[in-house]
C-alpha cells in the first residue's frame, strides 16, 4: 500500500519507532538514474514525479495482515497525520 506524505521522513521514522516496517521503494526517479540519463530529458518535465519521489512511502500489505496489525498501522498513521 502506497500513501504520500508532505513530511514524509518523519513519517518513516514515526512507524519505525513503533516496529512498523516500510519502505521508500523508489527513491530516485528513472529519469535521473544512470540507465535513463541523456540529454533527451530535462529536469522541468518531470515536476510532478520528482515531488512525488519525496512523499511516497509503502506501508505493509500482504495476505498475511490481521486486522487487529491493520487497526495497530493505521493508528499509528493517523497519530502521526493528526498531531
Amino acid at each position: 500500500m502506497v500513501i504520500k506524505d508532505a513530511n514524509r521522513d518523519e513519517l518513516v521514522k514515526h512507524l519505525q519507532a513503533n516496529d512498523i516496517p516500510c519502505g521508500v521503494y523508489y527513491p530516485i526517479p528513472l529519469h535521473l538514474q544512470k540507465a535513463y540519463a541523456d540529454e533527451r530529458y530535462n529536469e522541468d518535465d518531470f515536476k510532478v514525479t520528482n515531488q512525488l519521489v519525496k512523499e511516497c512511502i509503502s506501508l505493509p500489505m500482504h495476505t498475511e495482515l490481521d486486522d487487529e496489525q491493520i487497526k495497530f498501522i493505521t493508528d499509528a498513521v493517523l497519530e502521526f497525520v493528526n498531531r
